[in-house]
């Protein structure tokens, strides 16, 4: 094959292919609601933290690196707190959706919620620690739960 027609393949795509590809019908979805892409997302995250994190703006800066790489974004205006901090955000992978697809005449989709669980902290040696975990409501709620029972349990 040459280059000519290796481009003329590359750039035949289909009205709706990639939206297809954006669906959560099929096992090729990119979609978060795929559970293959969510558990990538949440390896890459922890890759992303097996090396020591020096300053928290860093580990925020990491998290937005890994959330890229699969449509997401983090809010701009957050500030990493230097003492530490738990927060959630309300992400939405490949931005906020809106207007009909070829499979969905309605204007208005809801997109499932993804939430993006954070917790990190200073540790003794001066480095920080960082959790990071894209999840849906019921996981978050799981992950809530078990730090309210890890407070208790240190009370």
């Amino acid at each position: 094959m040459n280059f000519k027609s290796y481009l003329t393949e590359l750039n035949n795509i289909e009205a709706g292919q990639a939206i297809e590809a954006h669906e959560p019908s099929g096992e090729a979805s990119s979609s978060v609601v795929n559970p293959v892409v969510l558990a990538q997302v949440n390896q890459f995250l922890d890759v992303q933290f097996r090396e020591k994190v020096l300053t928290a703006e860093d580990g925020i800066s990491r998290i937005r690196k890994s959330l890229h790489r699969f449509g997401f974004d983090l809010p701009a205006l957050y500030e990493a707190d230097p003492d530490g901090d738990e927060v959630v955000f309300d992400i939405h992978q490949f931005g906020i959706p809106t207007g009909p697809t070829p499979t969905n005449t309605n204007v208005d989709r809801v997109d499932t919620n993804t939430y993006l669980y954070v917790i990190y902290y200073l540790t003794d040696d001066g480095y920080y620690d960082f959790l990071a975990r894209v999840t849906d409501e019921a996981g978050l709620n799981e992950l809530l739960e078990t730090d309210e029972e890890s407070d208790e349990e240190e009370d």
